[in-house]
This record gives structure tokens, sequence and C-alpha cells, in this order.
């Protein structure tokens, strides 16, 4: 009897501790699927989006391969020609007379000679092509950033105004229990419930509105970064900080130094002109050294010559029309570009200057006076010295003056970007140049 019980003793203390083994490894499955679920929900920062953005945008993609593409056009451009060497071989036999018969052969070789009245506009022109090519790629990748940051402000205004609405949504629940509580009691008119009861059921619909628009603004940007972003992704919001621009004029200098559009423009005026130098200088002979060495049974001839090309019925006289045309075309093409751009910095700067105003009065006046008078009306509705009308009416004021100072906010950030993409702030493109790294 006593050996069954040390038996049974023995097998349940080897199920306890099977049973205690597997909760061990369940636990541990747990964590890791646990730790692996938030390693795939890690938030992303601004510059992480920024980057899967420029690692995923077809058209900066493509703007990429167009400068390497520019860049085998400027090795073609300055390579050296090529030779060209010729070589016969054959038989002299006598028809008549006492000839010497036997095997003949010959060999030349032509250098082309690249003049520098032609080889110095190609190499030009081929040049400006690759600052124009390196301008389009910045002005895409800034163009690039200014879209994500743009649409990241986006989703931090939405939520902003979600947790404005959630606040809203907490006060007002209260104070519709709390005129339910007087109203049972009877200590206030069912006038009064219903007006609470609206004011409830209101901030309810805006609370869900804004999570929709929320859900929105993630998919904007989702849509501007790229499908390489998750679907379930998260952002980290950071605190938005907006330096003081400079004055107009010191903007326009920078636009007119830094634009890459600007430079682009440039960039092709300089290589329309070196095309149409190219094309005028081509009229010009063409030389070519020529050596060649001629073999036969009796002799053999070395010759020793300079191949002239004349332009004698070719005056290049469509391709140089051409080519003047497109040199014309190019500078007013930079003229206009720059009077756009000028245009839209000063449109730019002056809705600048108009949010700043709006955002230096809402934050210092209106929302602090409507905050006051929301508390007055507070303390007031509950020593009751006013109605709940008042109070409420105190409370949507105040609501409306800080929806107005969030949306304020974001539209001078908004505007803040735009400036910066016209004028291609070097923080920007210290961030391409480092990315390309």
């Amino acid at each position: 009897m006593a050996l069954d019980n040390q038996r049974s003793y023995f097998f349940s203390k080897i199920a306890l501790m099977n049973l205690l083994r597997a909760l061990s490894t369940f636990i541990v499955c747990i964590f890791f699927a646990g730790g692996v679920n938030a390693q795939t929900q890690k938030s992303l920062t601004l510059n992480e989006l920024i980057g899967i953005a420029l690692e995923s945008s077809p058209q900066v993609l493509a703007a990429r391969d167009q400068t390497k593409a520019v860049k085998g056009q400027l090795s073609s451009a300055r390579a050296i020609p090529n030779p060209e060497f010729e070589l016969n071989t054959g038989q002299q036999r006598s028809v008549s007379g006492p000839l010497t018969t036997g095997n003949v052969s010959s060999w030349s070789v032509t250098q082309p000679l690249d003049m520098p009245y032609t080889r110095y506009p190609r190499v030009n022109a081929a040049e400006a092509n690759l600052k124009a090519a390196e301008a389009t790629r910045i002005a895409f990748e800034i163009e690039m950033i200014s879209r994500v940051q743009q649409r990241f402000y986006e989703l931090m205004r939405r939520d902003a105004e979600l947790k404005a609405a959630e606040e809203d949504l907490s006060l007002t629940k209260q104070i519709r229990d709390r005129m339910q509580i007087r109203y049972d009691v009877g200590e206030t008119a069912r006038f009064e419930l219903i007006r609470a009861q609206t004011e409830f059921l209101n901030a309810q619909i805006n609370t869900e509105s804004s999570k929709l628009r929320v859900e929105q603004a993630k998919g904007q940007l989702r849509q501007v970064v790229g499908h390489n972003l998750p679907a379930d992704y998260e952002v980290i919001s950071q605190p938005l900080k907006i330096e003081p621009l400079p004055a107009l004029p010191i903007l326009l200098s920078e636009l007119h130094a830094q634009s890459p559009e600007l430079q682009r423009a440039k960039a092709e005026v300089e290589a329309t002109e070196s095309k149409l130098s190219f094309e005028q200088n081509s009229r010009l002979p063409k030389l070519s050294i020529k050596a060649q060495q001629y073999n036969d049974p009796n002799f053999t001839d070395r010759l020793y010559g300079l191949v002239v090309s004349i332009p004698i019925w070719d005056f290049k006289g469509g391709q140089i029309a051409e080519a003047e045309a497109n040199a014309s075309k190019a500078k007013n093409q930079l003229n206009a570009q720059s009077q756009s751009l000028e245009q839209q910095l000063e449109t730019a700067y002056k809705l600048y200057q108009m949010t700043s105003y709006q955002v230096k009065i809402l934050d210092q006046d209106v929302v602090q006076l409507a905050s006051s008078a929301r508390r007055i009306a507070e303390v007031s509705y509950r020593y009751g010295e006013r109605g709940m009308l008042e109070y409420l009416d105190a409370q949507r004021t105040f609501r409306l003056a800080r929806n107005d100072l969030i949306k304020a906010r974001f539209d001078l950030a908004s505007v803040v970007t735009e400036i910066q993409r016209l004028r291609a702030t070097p923080e920007w493109i210290a961030k391409i140049e480092s990315g390309k790294q």
C-alpha cells in the first residue's frame, strides 16, 4: 500500500513538471509573438517616412535613372574618335610582259582628329545636360519631401482634432449626466436636459467624424509614401515647431540661387547655346591623319597624308536654324519659370504673414478669452448665477476658437513647407544627398 502511494506521488509529480514545462513554453511563445507584433507595429517618424518615399517613388527612381543615362552621354561626348583600319591582300599576275608575279598587300590607318572647335561645344552641351538632369532629380525629390511633409502635417492636424473632440465628448457626457440627475430630482426643466443631450450627440457625431478623417489622412499619407508602407502603420507625433522665415527679398535671392527648377532651366539654356555653337562650328573642315603602305613583289610604297572633309554641299543650315530656335525657346522658358516661381513665392509669403498673424491672435487672445469665459460660465452655473444654456454657449465658443487655432497652426505649417519647397531649403538638400550615400 505504501509502495502504491509512492508510485502515485511520483507520477503526479512528473505530470506536474510536464504541465509547468508546457505552460512556460506557451508563455515564451506568446511573449515572442507579442514582440514580433510590436516590431511589425513600429511607429515611424517623419524622416523615416520621407526615406521610404524617396526609395520607392517611381518618379524619383526614373529621374535617378535619367541622371545615369546622361552621365553615359557625357562619357560618350568626351570620347576620342576611334581610328579606322583597312587591310587588303591579293595576287599580282602578268598579263603581258616580263612582270614579276606574286602576292600583294596593303594596309591603311585613318585617325580622325577631334578638333577643339567641335569637341568643346559638344562636351559643354553634355555637361549642361547632366546639370539639368541632376536639377530635375533634386526637384522631384524635393517635391516628394514636400508632399510627404504636407500629408504628415495633415495627419497630425486630424489627430489633434480627434483628441479635442474626445475631450468635448467626455465633457458633454458629464454635463448630460449631471443634467439627468438634476432633472430626475426636479431641479431643472426638461428643455435644458434636451439641450444637454443634443450637445452630447453632436459631440459624439463629431468624434466619429474625426476618427474617419484620421483614417482618411493615414490613407492619403500612405498613398504618397508608397505601398511599401504597411496599411496598419503608425506614426510618431512630433511637436510643431515653425521657425520665423527671413524677409521676402532674402527668400527671393535664395530662390534664384538654390531653386532646382531654375537651375534646370539655366542648364538647359547653356546646353542649347553649346549645341548651337557645335552646329555652327561643324561647317568648318574636319581633319584626319592617314598612313598607308602598299606591298608587291617588286617594291613597297609608304604614304602619309591628311584627309580633309570640306562642307561643299551641306552648310548645316537646317541644324543651325533648329539650334537657334531651341536656344531662344530655352531662354524664354527660363524667364517664364523665374517669373512663375517668384509669383508663387510672393503669394505664399503673403499667406504666411496672414496665417502667422491669425495664429498669434488666436493663441494669445481669442482662445484665452474663450477659455476664461468658459471657466466663468462654469463657476457661475455651479453657483446658480447662470443657466445651463449660457454655459453650453460658452463651451461651444471655446471649442470653435480652439479648433480654429488647430487649423491655423497646421495651415501655417503647410505654407512654410511650400515656401521651403520653392526656396529648396539647404536642410532638404542635405537630407537628399545623405540619402544617396
